[in-house]
């Protein structure tokens, strides 16, 4: 086992957080595609990347989760 700084444990967190966003975005394109392919929805709809707010509020999620001593 590792001891990591507290420095590397947000990196490693963020990074966690990023995949987690990346995958979500592929989720929701490969979705989006299949109901622009029915008629569903139109190619002005398309979903908006998250933000670096967004990311960082899914990295404090994240940690908090990790950093919660209940």
């Amino acid at each position: 086992m590792t001891n990591k700084n507290p420095f590397e444990i947000r990196a490693d967190i963020l990074a966690m957080a990023k995949d987690y966003m990346d995958k979500q975005v592929e989720l929701n394109t490969a979705l989006f595609a299949q109901m622009v392919e029915a008629g569903k929805k139109t190619i002005e709809e398309v979903p908006a990347m998250y933000t670096m707010e967004e990311l960082q509020e899914k990295a404090k999620e994240m940690y908090s989760f990790v950093s919660d001593k209940k």
